[in-house]
């Protein structure tokens, strides 16, 4: 896949991948989204459906907190306020508790 390389390519390309995305969602069962069936976002970890939607959601969640800190010329904390780069394993686990099953 290539790397956008304007505005009008980015929205391209993210309209298609979230298609896709919630294309496959709609496959899967409602009671196997919390079983950890596929490879974690760290070596030797497992994840389930339910933590990837997670951890897109927190991702997003900051990425849009981001721009609008950036927006109003206040000061941006990366990753996160009270997260530094090499806690990022703590991040995501803010991430998968913050989008408890309902």
């Amino acid at each position: 896949m290539s790397v956008p390389q304007t505005k009008a390519e980015l929205l391209l390309a993210i309209d298609k991948n979230f298609s896709k995305l919630i294309s496959y969602l709609n496959t899967i069962p409602p009671e196997i989204t919390s079983d950890k069936s596929m490879d974690g976002h760290a070596k030797g970890t497992e994840m389930s459906v339910r933590d990837l939607v997670s951890y897109l959601l927190g991702w997003n969640a900051l990425v849009v907190k981001w721009i609008a800190s950036d927006a109003k010329g206040l000061p941006v904390d990366f990753p996160e306020t009270g997260y530094k780069w090499n806690q990022l394993g703590l991040l995501l686990s803010k991430f998968y508790s913050g989008y408890p099953v309902s």
